[in-house]
């Protein structure tokens, strides 16, 4: 029977910086999707579901670009479609949306199926691979993001154990603000002067 880091194991082995910036990615792409939405909610109500997902995906992705890749020990590595967060020599990280059920949102090649199996990586002992899916739980009806994961899994059904990441803010000073929706601005119609004497001889 193979045995499992757990999850506490595993937070401790990646930092509180790793952790937290997985979070704050979570929460700055989520502000990002608000912004879309409230910008261009016609385009967004038109999206696919893989269209919007890919979006968030980007979105993500680039948020932990720019958290990770001056840290140290961090390998941040983008070889499409991979891509991957190195941490140190033992965690490896892929980015996923998680569904309620825990299932992931993932092609299933033999490429993807074969990166969540666990323990069969040759590795010299305390050098061997922990193999992560991080992301955010989506909720399908409100077709929002949830709250920031992590998971551990022993091929892509088998979900070992899933966490709820702790709470931050978007470390760019709280709420963004966001720029009203505009339409076309309305004409303006000028009318000649009125000579109020003229009018009055008049009368």
């Amino acid at each position: 029977m193979k045995s499992y880091p757990d999850s506490e194991t595993v937070l401790s082995g990646l930092g509180d910086k790793i952790v937290e910036g997985l979070s704050r990615a979570v929460v700055r792409a989520a502000r990002d999707l608000r912004h879309y939405r409230t910008t261009f909610p016609q385009w967004v109500s038109q999206a696919s579901e893989r269209g919007l997902a890919n979006w968030i995906h980007d979105r993500i992705w680039w948020h932990v670009t720019a958290l990770f890749d001056s840290m140290p020990d961090v390998e941040v590595s983008d070889r499409e479609p991979t891509r991957e967060v190195v941490v140190g020599l033992n965690y490896r990280l892929r980015l996923k949306r998680h569904h309620e059920d825990g299932d992931l949102s993932t092609y299933p090649t033999p490429t993807a199926l074969d990166f969540y199996l666990q323990g069969v990586q040759d590795a010299f002992p305390g050098m061997e691979e922990v193999r992560l899916a991080a992301g955010y739980e989506w909720d399908k009806e409100t077709r929002e993001m949830g709250a920031a994961v992590l998971s551990l899994r022993d091929g892509r059904e088998n979900i070992v154990w899933k966490v709820t990441l702790p709470e931050v803010d978007d470390g760019l000073g709280g709420v963004t603000s966001v720029p009203p929706v505009t339409g076309p601005t309305p004409p303006t119609i000028e009318t000649p002067a009125v000579d109020s004497k003229r009018v009055k001889d008049q009368e």
